[in-house]
């Protein structure tokens, strides 16, 4: 085939000139150079060597590895490593993407400052320890040492005695405490600080909609998938198992 230019070789793969000629310098792709005016000169065996690097680049190998793996033709085991890789990646973005469907759904559903009914699931709870909840703050440096999961959602639960425990997340086989199914009266709110959260504890417990007594369970956490619609509010939500 005809030999082709540097700019229609990073034409051809949609790359700017400055990769190929990076590429060139650390001797991945070794273009003929012409004698008279000293231009880059790419034939169609360079062609075939820069899609086997882009290729490699986009599966996640570096420029040094890509070297090591064409300097010993061992692109198969390179390509092995890589599927274990790309499946932690495919994970990661399953991932994000229930994240970002979760705070989308919040946002649609959530109305600040008023009531819902909302039908919970069965959730289990384990008791944080008092070295990570102290006088109501949570350290999560402490949390995350200790190998606490779940540290974006810890429940705050105040019983009929007024007494307040911390609990996060747990599992069916393992839990200190149960949240039980059924219909939940729900409210979320801004938080701006404890004082303001205690008055709506009390206008809450309160509502004559609800006709719950203050002695009632409440539950408080925060609402972290409505907190991240937001660029500076932290949502709360309290709770109240309807009998």
């Amino acid at each position: 085939m005809k030999s082709i230019s540097t700019g229609q070789l990073a034409k051809l793969f949609n790359l700017p000139k400055h990769t190929i000629r990076y590429y060139v310098d650390e001797s991945l792709l070794v273009p003929h150079v012409n004698e008279i005016n000293g231009y880059h000169e790419f034939v169609e065996r360079d062609i075939y060597k820069l899609y086997q690097i882009v290729f490699l680049r986009n599966v996640g190998l570096s420029i040094e590895t890509i070297k090591e793996v064409l300097l010993k033709d061992e692109v198969i085991p390179s390509l092995q490593d890589s599927v274990k890789n790309i499946d932690y990646q495919i994970a990661e973005l399953i991932a994000l993407k229930k994240t970002v469907t979760h705070i989308l759904k919040a946002n649609d559903e959530m109305k600040l400052g008023e009531i819902q009914f909302v039908e919970k699931e069965d959730r289990f709870l384990k008791i944080v320890s008092d070295e990570v909840a102290q006088n109501g703050a949570i350290d999560l440096l402490k949390a995350h040492e200790l190998g606490y999961d779940h540290l974006d959602l810890f429940f705050f639960v105040i019983d009929k005695s007024l007494e307040e425990t911390v609990y996060v997340l747990g599992e069916k086989e393992e839990y200190h405490k149960k949240l039980n199914r059924g219909i939940y009266a729900c409210k979320n709110i801004e938080y701006l600080n404890d004082e303001q959260l205690e008055s709506e504890i009390e206008l809450f417990l309160k509502d004559p909609v609800l006709e719950i007594s203050s002695q009632s369970e409440m539950i408080i956490y925060e609402n972290i998938y409505s907190s991240l619609s937001f660029s500076e509010k932290e949502i709360m939500t309290l709770e109240v198992l309807l009998s």
